[in-house]
């Protein structure tokens, strides 16, 4: 373990010009813009808390917008700064140094878990426990102060000085580490931007329809435009919710690249010896500070669509996909657990297999399903009826005077 290093001795302090006092201004404003636009979402949660069932989109989008209050408070300390006129070495820029690492990896790293976990929810389609739910939060805001305490307790040494200090016009990772500058955070950002950004678009291509397994292997399917709509015959309306949920989260990775990727350029302009003018700095980090807003945007624009899990209807798998297919493929298949075992043994369970007809009033309920039911709605009925499996129940949803009705048809 390295002790503390004071490097007030060590550290040159920046000095404050007219430019630098109104650019660093300029970041103060924009990290309180954010921090005050998710203290106020966190305020509407807690008077009106959003009814999500038991998804947990929101408890990682709610870590996710801790880690952008922490990086706006960061930002806000530069309010002395600006006050002084002079960043100098001190307990204070530690901690400016501490909550600005925190704050930056931790939107890296929720923003993934986040994206990790819709993948499940809507690729997968399964359930989380609120134990395993729990343990993740648990970990992940564990891996954020091991990432933070790393630098000052095992990396720091003395002739390179505090791990923590001045670093340009504010508070950071010193110049003397920038190997960890990168490592230690400009890398997960990166990956976490990437890797989110294939996991909703794989989400989106699957619930549209267009991956699909065929024979036991992943195959992508593709549609004209004239014959599109073929794919929304078999689709009910949870189908049809999660795939605008995809579409809408697939811009949290957009936006979150967007946000960071200014900064990061000036940052590798920087490690590769040239100066990077101080209005490129500025505007990049004003961007960068404006995240807790954009998250807040994205969420309020999201949380209306995202489908409650219990609702979500239950499809026996069909053993086999034609590729071409007239009518559309319904992207969620599941089987129900204690079926498991007879859909992997056909001849078991065609023995345990009781065929009721659908009566009169089953066929009745279709038919008064929808008020307003199109000739396309009509002639899809076979083929709606024909994807129940044997043995199987299928609730279909639907809203009817702002009310969710359910019922099964059973065949």
């Amino acid at each position: 373990m390295a002790p503390f290093i004071s490097g007030r001795d060590v550290l040159p302090a920046m000095i404050y010009g007219a430019s630098e006092h109104a650019g660093i201004s300029s970041l103060v404003v924009a990290g309180g813009i954010s921090g005050l636009a998710v203290l106020f979402t966190f305020v509407a949660m807690a008077v009106r808390s959003p009814k999500f069932g038991n998804i947990h989109v929101i408890p990682y989008f709610i870590s996710l917008l801790v880690a952008n209050v922490v990086q706006a408070i960061a930002t806000a300390l530069s309010g002395k700064w600006v006050i002084t006129g002079t960043v100098e070495d001190s307990t204070y820029c530690s901690i400016q140094g501490v909550l600005k690492n925190g704050g930056n990896f931790g939107m890296a790293l929720w923003s993934f878990a986040m994206s990790v976990h819709v993948f499940v929810l809507l690729f997968l389609r399964k359930d989380m426990s609120n134990r395993l739910c729990a343990l993740s939060l648990v970990v992940g805001w564990m891996l954020v102060g091991l990432v933070v305490a790393v630098g000052p307790l095992g990396i720091q040494t003395a002739d390179r000085g505090p791990y923590f200090g001045p670093s340009g016009y504010w508070c950071w990772i010193t110049v003397s580490y920038p190997r960890e500058q990168f490592f230690m955070e400009y890398f997960y950002e990166f990956l976490s931007a990437g890797l989110s950004f294939i996991l909703y678009t794989i989400v989106l291509l699957r619930v549209r329809g267009n991956l699909i397994v065929v024979g036991g292997k992943w195959s992508l399917r593709f549609v004209p435009r004239g014959e599109r709509w073929q794919l929304a015959l078999r689709r009910d309306n949870t189908d049809s919710s999660m795939i605008r949920v995809a579409a809408r989260m697939v811009w949290h990775p957009v936006a979150y690249t967007v946000l960071i990727l200014p900064v990061t350029v000036s940052r590798f302009v920087a490690f590769g010896g040239r100066e990077v003018p101080f209005w490129a700095t500025i505007v990049s980090d004003f961007i960068f500070n404006l995240q807790g807003v954009a998250n807040v945007i994205l969420l309020v624009s999201t949380r209306r669509l995202i489908p409650d899990t219990t609702l979500f209807p239950i499809f026996v798998a069909r053993k086999e996909i034609d590729m071409v297919v007239p009518t559309g493929i319904t992207p969620f298949l599941l089987s129900r657990p204690e079926e498991s075992e007879k859909l992997a043994d056909p001849s078991a369970a065609l023995s345990d297999t009781v065929f009721v007809p659908p009566s009169q009033d089953d066929e009745k309920r279709v038919d008064d399903m929808s008020p307003t039911r199109t000739t396309t709605d009509r002639m899809s009925q076979e083929g709606a009826l024909a994807a129940c499996s044997v043995n199987s129940h299928t609730p279909m949803l639907y809203d009817e005077e702002s009310q969710r009705v359910e019922f099964s048809l059973r065949r």
